[in-house]
């Protein structure tokens, strides 16, 4: 059996990475897998995720692999949970040269420590700064301390690191002495020094002694090589006092076939998994003998994740095995004792055969005996003088008495010794016991054994065809209790899969390959638009309460397609108050220079809310109605095999998705995500057919079909009309009346310009719509940060600009006069420098709007160009998605997708998702239970599809669903047509 646990040496490796690893990361949560082993899930910058598994007694390290977490955590994890979750690492270090390490979150007196025990039966204890014992995992005490809750932990008798002296080194000899031949030079320096079995064995062959040797002498011969041992020695020292960046070494015996072809060099692939002898941080000399393979990692926490994971997975297959033995066994006894049953029912009926054999060829005899007792007991012999009598009979040689064996009167039968008929080779016949019933004659006596003889056969022709079902109930059976004392090897064995960037978001892929996403608050919504909006994306909204705000990501030059659009403003209305409620709505698009986060002079953007300047392009209202599929990502080698399963239609003549050019030739147009930027397809045609399904104003289109370039702000077509919303007229100050008029005149004017010089003159510009849209929260983002009070002067100005807010500088002049006031504004300008004035500042704000077009100048964060480049490289991985995976596919790991139902459709595994009453966990028990019971799954899916994280699923679908698979949708519609036949 392999090593199991670590050593003080493994520690200090161990922890010197993981320090370089989780320091300064946060404690995101904590969970026990079982009893004694805890898997903490720490934080770093961005979306970094490490995962420490600790396995009190026994080992400590980073993995990669994923373990079932208990649906009720234990109440030690609760105070865990409760005292440092989300707490910032600030130390980890190994106390002393002990196996002990002692994690600290927090600084000063609210320092919180964990202190994992390694020794013994292991312990995992928090405690406060002042060591005092708050929760643990193991109570005992010991003859020098005690170890429960407000107790304190022991410090003092820790193992300090002591190097390798000449005076440490006679203390082993001296051992090896005492030992009279039974402690060698490897034990003594194990149990003396702090370096451990393999690092001290490692020593002890370089110095070129013999560590196992145990007979006398072995102390004088260490002490003859005591200046090589002491160099020796050296190297442990080094690593302890300051660990260089170790390696980690996974070691295991090659099998007979396998030594003969193999090499002892250190290998840089992974083995298959089955449990090895050893792993450690450096390649002792031990390890470099014949018959061992080494096999190297860049890490040594990397080393026993995958040494630990491999031992759990043969410890896993064993069980398995022994479970599959026990369930074959209990099945061979169902069917041997099927079969002894029916040897037993052959034998009866042999029995019976003879036994009415025996009657008819004595049949004389019989009944002569059966008469006498008969007689007998008609004339109320008394039954021991009857027996008597017969005895007497026996005696003095009555052949009819002879026969007679044993009177059983009590149950109204006699027993007689019949001969067979046929005779051995030495002359002699078998004599059988036979019961007779003294009410029947000998023939009935016969016959009732014939009759016994035919049913015991009958019954065994049914036992015969009862055989099978037999030993398929008990195979069932059997594979019930296998299944229940089997371990799934998911539990050990499965890695974590990474989590891609956009899956914090709403997510979905087009059905043209491009990825759309929407945030799930007011904090995701500013995220999202901030960081990911770029140059060329699509921003799309709906103007209802709850409505997201959705981008359409486009890492090409060319435009979005029109199905892109509409799929899109499905995803911005289906995540709004219009699921719940029911609305039907249009959404709407702008290009991403239209969106701004400057707000108007004087007003704040709240969180979420962002400035929309120019005009929005409505899309056609959608149905409530989204869907649920699984997408499975499969390898890059692969993925080449699934290149334009998600293409951009083609749209000719009139008729969507014909797939013709316009001179007749047949094209596929790749979607322009899997295809180079220079290798976009160009010939997307549109029609007006298409417009008006959707919606769309043509001119928001080119001639390719997909959506134009974005409008520069600063020159407004003049035929773009304003929108204008539909409001009641307000009242107008004076100011704005006295621009109105001043505008009329200029208009007019200009009228008469080009009555009298023509087509020359200037045109006049028209003013674009700003407006501000403000997403309303989510149900994430519900509860309102509470705002301090304000004080008594503050409600006093609040309330004043509250009431004069709409005031101008004219009606206050004129109220101030009409009250007495004789003096002049200090802001108020008379006459023509007024006017001067008041053009200035609206050539300021027309300069202001143009320099706003991109939002790219509205965004505080300095512009990181690496960040794009990896958003930009990060959008390949769409490429290697897939609804359809073939058999023969690698699949890394499923995830759902949970977008507009034509998104969707070409799907394996899919399902409708309407409004309804169903809680989101539910529906998510119900649609993976229902992918992994399909009859079109391969068993690769199946596995994979019960592995998948609940969370992830619960967290992508909307609240207030109600799932709807294609059968439910049959049954419908037959349930319809029934009717109608009808």
């Amino acid at each position: 059996m392999g090593k199991t646990r670590m050593t003080a040496v493994d520690l200090r490796a161990a922890v010197s990475e993981l320090s370089q690893k989780l320091v300064g990361q946060r404690l995101q949560n904590i969970y026990d897998i079982n009893p004694k082993m805890y898997l903490l899930k720490f934080s770093g910058k961005g979306d970094q995720k490490e995962y420490v598994v600790i396995e009190v007694g026994s080992r400590i390290h980073t993995t990669t692999f994923s373990f079932e977490k208990p649906k009720v955590p234990s109440s030690f994890t609760l105070k865990i949970r409760k005292h440092i979750r989300q707490w910032r690492l600030d130390s980890l270090r190994q106390l002393g040269c002990d196996r002990v390490v002692e994690f600290n979150f927090g600084s000063g007196e609210k320092t919180i420590r964990l202190i994992i025990e390694f020794y013994a039966k292991g312990n995992l204890i928090m405690t406060d700064h002042e060591y005092t014992i708050l929760g643990l995992v193991r109570t005992h005490t010991t003859e020098d301390a005690k170890y429960a809750v407000r107790a304190t932990y022991p410090t003092t008798d820790i193992q300090l690191f002591r190097p390798m002296t000449r005076e440490r080194m006679e203390e082993a000899f001296k051992a090896v002495e005492e030992g009279e031949g039974n402690v060698s030079l490897k034990t003594a320096f194990t149990n003396s020094t702090e370096y451990g079995p393999a690092f001290v064995e490692h020593c002890l062959l370089n110095a070129g002694a013999r560590p196992n040797f145990k007979k006398a002498g072995a102390a004088d011969t260490g002490r003859k090589i005591a200046d090589t041992l002491l160099d020796a020695f050296k190297e442990p020292d080094a690593f302890l006092r300051d660990v260089p960046e170790p390696k980690g070494y996974l070691i295991r015996r090659l099998k007979a076939d396998e030594a003969a072809s193999a090499s002892t060099a250190i290998l840089s692939t992974r083995a298959s998994a089955e449990a090895y002898e050893d792993f450690a941080p450096v390649l002792y000399k031990q390890h470099q003998a014949e018959g061992l393979q080494v096999e190297k990692f860049d890490t040594f926490n990397e080393a026993c994740d995958y040494y630990f994971s491999a031992v759990d997975q043969s410890q896993v297959e064993q069980h398995n095995e022994k479970s599959k033995k026990a369930a074959l066994t209990k099945v061979e006894k169902a069917l041997a004792n099927h079969r002894r049953r029916i040897e037993e029912l052959e034998k009866e009926q042999n029995v019976n055969l003879d036994k009415a054999l025996l009657i008819e060829t004595h049949i004389d005899d019989v009944e002569a005996a059966l008469s006498i007792i008969r007689s007998a007991v008609g004339r109320a012999v008394d039954w021991t003088e009857l027996a008597r009598i017969v005895k007497e009979q026996k005696r003095l040689g009555n052949p009819i008495a002879s026969i007679i064996h044993e009177l059983k009167l009590e149950k109204n039968k006699v027993s007689l010794l019949l001969q067979h008929p046929d005779v051995d080779e030495d002359g002699n016949s078998e004599v059988h016991v036979v019961d007779v019933d003294i009410s029947l004659s000998a023939h009935a006596n016969a016959r009732t054994y014939f009759g016994a003889k035919k049913k015991i056969q009958e019954k065994q022709v049914k036992t015969q065809a009862a055989e099978g079902k037999a030993i398929a109930s008990a195979s069932r059976k059997a594979e019930k209790q296998t299944k229940k004392k089997t371990f799934e090897p998911k539990k050990d064995i499965l890695s974590v899969r990474k989590v891609l960037w956009f899956e914090k978001f709403n997510w979905f892929i087009s059905s043209e390959n491009y990825l759309v996403l929407a945030g799930r608050d007011a904090q995701q919504n500013e995220l999202l638009v901030k960081r990911y909006l770029k140059k060329g994306d699509i921003y799309v909204h709906a103007d209802i309460h709850g409505a997201a705000s959705t981008i359409i990501k486009n890492p090409t030059s060319s435009g979005i397609p029109p199905d892109t659009l509409y799929q899109a403003g499905n995803m911005a209305v289906c995540r709004s108050s219009a699921w719940e409620s029911n609305i039907v709505i249009s959404a709407w698009w702008v290009h991403h220079n239209q969106v701004s986060k400057t707000a108007p002079s004087g007003e704040s953007m709240p969180t979420g809310a962002f400035m929309i300047r120019g005009k929005k392009n409505f899309l056609p209202p959608t149905k409530l109605q989204m869907g649920a599929a699984l997408i499975f990502r499969v390898h890059d080698e692969h993925a080449k095999r699934h290149v334009g399963e998600r293409m951009v239609m083609n749209y000719e003549g009139g008729h969507e998705g014909d797939e013709t050019s316009s001179v007749g030739a047949p094209t596929q147009s790749v979607a322009p995500s899997i295809c180079a930027a220079s290798e976009a397809p160009s010939s997307i045609h549109c029609n007006k057919n298409l417009m008006e399904r959707y919606g769309l104003h043509t001119e928001a289109y080119t001639e390719t079909g997909a959506v134009a370039e974005a409008p520069e702000l600063d020159d407004p077509s003049p035929d773009d009309k304003p929108q204008t919303d539909v409001v009641s007229k307000p009242r107008m100050s004076a100011k704005e009346r006295r621009m109105k008029k001043k505008a009329s005149k200029q208009t007019d004017g200009d009228e008469a310009l080009q009555e009298g010089e023509g087509s020359g003159a200037e045109k006049p510009k028209v003013e674009k719509k700003v407006e501000i849209v403000v997403p309303e929260e989510s149900e994430r983002s519900k509860k309102k940060v509470p705002q301090a009070p304000l004080s008594r002067g503050e409600k006093r100005k609040a309330k004043k600009q509250a009431k004069y807010k709409d005031q101008d500088d004219d009606e206050k002049e004129l109220k101030m006069r009409l009250c007495g006031w004789k003096g002049v504004l200090k802001n108020m300008k008379l006459g023509d420098e007024e006017e001067e004035e008041e053009e200035e500042e609206k050539k300021v704000e027309i300069r202001e709007f143009q320099q706003d077009g991109a939002f790219k100048q509205d965004v505080k964060r300095p512009y990181d160009p690496n960040e794009v480049k990896e958003v930009s490289m990060e959008l390949d991985v769409i490429d290697t998605l897939t609804g359809k995976p073939f058999e023969d596919d690698l699949i890394l790991h499923p995830m759902l997708m949970v977008g507009p139902v034509e998104a969707v459709e070409e799907f394996k595994f899919r399902v409708n998702v309407l409004p309804g009453k169903d809680k989101k966990g539910k529906a998510a028990q119900q649609l993976l239970h229902h992918f992994s019971q399909s009859i079109i799954a391969t068993e690769q899916e199946r596995e994979l599809i019960k592995h998948m994280d609940m969370q992830d699923c619960i967290n992508l679908l909307p609240s207030n669903l109600r799932i709807v698979t294609d059968a439910d949708l049959a049954k419908k519609a037959t349930g319809t047509s029934k009717k109608s036949g009808r």
